[in-house]
Formats: structure tokens, C-alpha cells, sequence
């Protein structure tokens, strides 16, 4: 009677949770498949000697260290304002062309600047702290184009509230990507440029499949109206000051490795945080499916108390095992993989994982923070934690080396996490009248 009480419930529990977890599982797989493709390329490093694949896979992590800075700032930072006004504005005439219109003007903004940045300074910006030759630069330039491209398909689906689309572009582009890398790996033709043009045919592959799908119907036509431009704008250039926080967060230890420690410590430590970066993406999967309905209901104070007492507890859970799973297996596969090159990886990603559980018990505030258009306080917590991760990163690292780095990390999410809970029980819950 109790076990057929149980299962009945938990039958329940999977009808209901139905497209979250179809959204989960596509999203996160293709995830995987993009965490992968790093670790397979550090694998070809490791057949030379411990110094030199060091010294390459710091160069390769360095250089996408600067291709996901400009990306962060010009391509990420516009697609939470994009999804947001785009749901209000489909919620009032059954369209997006005008969110669109301002979306699409960002995009070609955003290639064009990245080239004129970066060109002109490659010496200093590539060459000097990636040490990357400039007959490989034309291959960055193409791996931004392709990263860009295939955030924008991205953001189109979720803005279009298509989530199975969305997470479907993120299973294929990380299916080409490590498919890509592997027939590389098998022709023995890995280096520099051939893993930055990855990115690109990756994207190129993902725009040929999935164009086909799109509703060009709540696209057009092309209306830039000003207005919507204005607070599209201001949204993203509050966004774009938290995300550069954001990206220090993610690779600000690098820089400080880079600065007070031997260049290849710099790859060894991104090795392992490659994998933690690759679960907190994978807890960012919750924020994304979760942000069309609370952007639709976050006035619904019935709806917003059973995302945070009901739904949220359950994914939280989750989350949880999943990691702790991680946290037993990673280290075992990098012993088996790398043997006694990049080592000092596996300690640096067993303190890191605690950070994952932090950033996953905080991530579900993200959505009624954006939705109510409280970017001012989510931006201020994030360039505190910058700062924070960075004056411990100094203190830690020139002590504890690399383990520093990660200690910093966490330190700086445990004070993201405390902030993001204490706004919530001080004005957010009187705001979603719970």
C-alpha cells in the first residue's frame, strides 16, 4: 500500500516535471560534450613531455580566455534582457520582431567590434600573454564569430519560450565540437588553430540544421523602435557591468596565476577548472528553463511560491547528487587520462566542487531577480564578488599556489550565495507577497 502510494506520487512527480527534464537532459548532455572536448584536447597535449603540454594547453586556455571575455561582454550580457522583453512583448502581440530587430543590431555590433579590438592589439593581447603567434589569429576571430552565432540561435529559442529547441542547439553544437576534436585527435592534426576552428564549423553546422526551424512569422517585420532599444540598452549595459564581473569571476584566478606563478601552472589549474565550469553550466540549465515563466508569472505570488518551495527544493536535490557523483569519479578518470601530467588539476577541482553546490543553491534566485528588473543589485553583488575572489586570489595564491585560486572561488560563491539569500528574505518575499 505504501510503496504503491510512493511510486504513484514519484509517477506523478515525472508527468509534471515532464519538459524540465527533457530540457535538462538535452541541455546538459550537450554540456557534457562541450566539457569534453577540452579535456580530450589536454589528453593530445599529454602525449609530450609534462612542460611542454603545459606550456601549449595554457597557451590554448588563455586565448579562449580573451575570445570569452569579448564574448561575455558583447554576446552574453544582451541575452537575459533579450529573453525578458522578448516574452513581455509575445505576451502582448503574439510576436518578438521588435526584441528581434534590437538582438539582431547587437549581434552585428558585436562582430564587428571584436576584430577591431583585437586586430590592431594582438600583440600585446595574444601574443605577449597567450604567447600565440599571429598566423593563428584569423582562427580566434573565426571561434568568436561561431561562439556568437550559436549563442544567438540559442537565445532566439528561449526567447521564442521553445525550450526543447534551445537545449537541442546546445546538444548538437557540443556533439560537433567534440566530434570535431576527436577526428582531429584520430588524424593526429590538434594544434592551436585547428581547436579555434572548431567553434566555428560547429556553428555553421547548427545554423544549417536548425534554420529550417525558426518562425520567421514572430519575427518580422524589422522594427527597431526606440524606445525598446533605450531600455533594451540599459538593461544590457547594467548586465554587461555585472557580466565582466562575472567573467573575472570565472577567470580571474587565471589571471593571477598567470601573474604570480610559473606559465603552466596557469593550463594545469584551468585543466580542473574547465570541469567545474562545465557543472556550474550545468546548473544554469534550472535558471534558463525556469526564466520565460517567471518572466510571464512573477506577479502570480501562488506560482512563484510553488517554483521556490516545490520545484525548487526538488531540482536543488538533484543537482546535488549529481555532483557529489562527480566529485567521487573526476578525480579516478583524470588519474586513468593524464597520468602524472596535469595533476595538480584533481585537487583544484575537488575544492571547486564546492563551489558548484553554492552556485546551485543560488542560481533559482536569478530569474525573479532579472524579471523584476533588479539587475542593479545582481550587478553590484557580482562586482563585489569580483573583487572579493580577486583580493583572495592574491593572498591565497602567493601562499597556496594553485589550491589558493580554488579557495578564493569558493570563498567568493559562498558570499554570493549568502548575499542572494538574505535579499531574498529581506525584499524579495514581500515583493512576490509570499
Amino acid at each position: 500500500m505504501f510503496s504503491n502510494t510512493m511510486l504513484q506520487r514519484i509517477k506523478q512527480e515525472l508527468e509534471q516535471g515532464k519538459t524540465l527534464l527533457q530540457f535538462g537532459f538535452l541541455n546538459a548532455t550537450g554540456q557534457v560534450l562541450g566539457m569534453i572536448a577540452p579535456l580530450v584536447i589536454a589528453e593530445y597535449f599529454s602525449r609530450f613531455s609534462k612542460e611542454s603540454a603545459e606550456g601549449m594547453f595554457t597557451s590554448y586556455y588563455l586565448a579562449k580566455m580573451v575570445v570569452f571575455f569579448f564574448a561575455t561582454l558583447l554576446i552574453a550580457a544582451a541575452q537575459t534582457p533579450f529573453i525578458v522583453f522578448a516574452n513581455q512583448e509575445k505576451a502582448g502581440t503574439g510576436r518578438i520582431n521588435k526584441a528581434f530587430s534590437v538582438q539582431l543590431t547587437f549581434l552585428l555590433f558585436s562582430l564587428a567590434v571584436f576584430p577591431a579590438i583585437t586586430l590592431p592589439l594582438n600583440k600585446y593581447i595574444f601574443g605577449m600573454f597567450a604567447r600565440i603567434t599571429g598566423g593563428d589569429l584569423l582562427f580566434i576571430e573565426l571561434a568568436f564569430v561561431g561562439i556568437a552565432l550559436k549563442s544567438f540561435l540559442s537565445n532566439l529559442f528561449m526567447a521564442m519560450n521553445q525550450r526543447i529547441k534551445n537545449s537541442l542547439v546546445e546538444l548538437v553544437f557540443g556533439f560537433f565540437m567534440l566530434a570535431i576534436v576527436l577526428l582531429l585527435y584520430w588524424t593526429d592534426r590538434i594544434n592551436l588553430r585547428t581547436v579555434f576552428l572548431v567553434y566555428f564549423i560547429s556553428a555553421v553546422f547548427v545554423a544549417i540544421i536548425f534554420i529550417k526551424t525558426i518562425d520567421f512569422g514572430q519575427l518580422r517585420p524589422f522594427n527597431i523602435d526606440r524606445r525598446l532599444l533605450k531600455d533594451m540598452f540599459s538593461f544590457t549595459a547594467w548586465v554587461m557591468f555585472g557580466s565582466a564581473a562575472v567573467y573575472f569571476i570565472d577567470w580571474g584566478d587565471s589571471l593571477v596565476l598567470r601573474l604570480l606563478r610559473p606559465f603552466g601552472d596557469t593550463g594545469t589549474y584551468g585543466l580542473g577548472y574547465q570541469v567545474f565550469k562545465g557543472v556550474a553550466a550545468l546548473t544554469f540549465i534550472a535558471s534558463a528553463y525556469f526564466m520565460p515563466f517567471v518572466s510571464q508569472h512573477v506577479a502570480d505570488s501562488a506560482k512563484m511560491r510553488d517554483y521556490l518551495f516545490n520545484k525548487r527544493p526538488k531540482v536543488f536535490l538533484l543537482g546535488l547528487v549529481a555532483i557529489g557523483l562527480l566529485f567521487l569519479v573526476t578525480p579516478q578518470v583524470f588519474k586513468l587520462v593524464y597520468g602524472d601530467v596535469f595533476r595538480g588539476s584533481i585537487a583544484v577541482l575537488k575544492v571547486l566542487f564546492i563551489g558548484s553546490v553554492l552556485i546551485l543553491y543560488s542560481i533559482f534566485y536569478d530569474p525573479i531577480l532579472h524579471s523584476l528588473k533588479k539587475f542593479k543589485f545582481t550587478q553590484t553583488v557580482n562586482v563585489v564578488q569580483v573583487l572579493l575572489n580577486l583580493l583572495l586570489d592574491f593572498w591565497f595564491v602567493s601562499r597556496m599556489g594553485m589550491i589558493g585560486a580554488a579557495v578564493a572561488t569558493v570563498l567568493a560563491y559562498f558570499f554570493r550565495a549568502a548575499a542572494m539569500e538574505i535579499y531574498f528574505w529581506v525584499k524579495l518575499r514581500k515583493l512576490l507577497n509570499l
